[in-house]
């Protein structure tokens, strides 16, 4: 840490922790060799809101994010900072032995190849925190004011180039990734309607696609009727038609949802978060 030099700020951002980490952190600043910010949010908001705390509370032509959990060594915070230049303005590094459970390894290759085809941004892990941004590209990101935001696909989005590199990183103790089922699908469906509009045409298309074979069904069995005198009953075929036409509406009714609900929480216009206090060392 010492590369870093004297002019390193380092800025803690304590999403609302229950515990005493914002007072400890700001006893430890007191000591630390560099300046020290301690943001305390005034509840838990989630990481990429906490990030964005950070980077408005941040000073530095260059800022570093990373985790708390130290998964990632800041020993490798010298080496991101050295790969920046005017080329690539933005460096991630990537976990190329991630040691976290697969089905979290499963997630994040699921949604680095989706985004990667979104935003025209190909990277392998855009589930990685760990990363340098240039003044300017924080400057840019503090211009989005939507409720759902990820950085790294706001970074893509923004068409800024990234460049990858390989990081050591660490198993995260007994207590395991915060993360749980339910955020990671909650994530999931921001990221599927908050960068396409595809799954909007592909409800138009199952609509129409559902009632083709709908009516192909039901002409389908009334010449077999006619040709040949017999064929399903009438109320099975029935049931049949409508249950699949059913399905087909409650999917449709679903997919919309999630769209209606973006515009409700977006409609709203609430902060993406509340700062309740800011502790400086110089």
């Amino acid at each position: 840490m010492a590369e870093l030099g004297e002019s390193t700020e380092l800025v803690l951002v304590d999403d609302g922790s229950r515990d005493r980490t914002a007072a400890t952190a700001t006893e430890l600043g007191r000591d630390y060799p560099f300046r020290t910010t301690v943001v305390r949010l005034a509840r838990n908001f989630g990481q990429h809101p906490a990030v964005f705390a950070g980077f408005e509370h941040s000073e530095g032509d260059v800022v570093v994010t990373m985790d708390s959990d130290l998964q990632y060594p800041p020993e490798e915070i010298p080496r991101l900072v050295r790969e920046l230049s005017p080329e690539y303005p933005v460096v991630s590094g990537s976990r190329s032995q991630r040691a976290d459970p697969w089905g979290r390894r499963l997630i994040t290759r699921t949604l680095s190849r989706w985004l990667s085809r979104r935003t025209g941004s190909p990277l392998s892990d855009y589930g990685s925190m760990f990363r340098a941004y240039e003044r300017y590209v924080v400057v840019e990101l503090l211009r989005f004011r939507e409720s759902r935001r990820f950085v790294p696909a706001l970074v893509g989005w923004l068409g800024v180039p990234v460049k990858e590199i390989p990081v050591e990183h660490r198993a995260r103790g007994e207590q395991g990734s915060r993360y749980r089922l339910a955020p990671l699908i909650d994530m999931f469906l921001d990221l599927i309607t908050g960068y396409a509009t595809f799954p909007m045409r592909l409800v138009t298309l199952t609509g129409v696609v559902g009632a083709v074979l709908g009516f192909l069904a039901t002409l389908s069995l009334l010449v077999y009727r006619i040709v040949v005198g017999q064929g399903p009953s009438g109320l099975v075929t029935a049931f049949a038609l409508l249950f699949f036409l059913l399905g087909v509406q409650l999917f449709i009714l679903g997919l919309m949802g999630e769209y209606i609900g973006r515009i409700y929480v977006e409609a709203k216009g609430r902060p993406y978060y509340v700062v309740g206090g800011v502790i400086r060392n110089r």
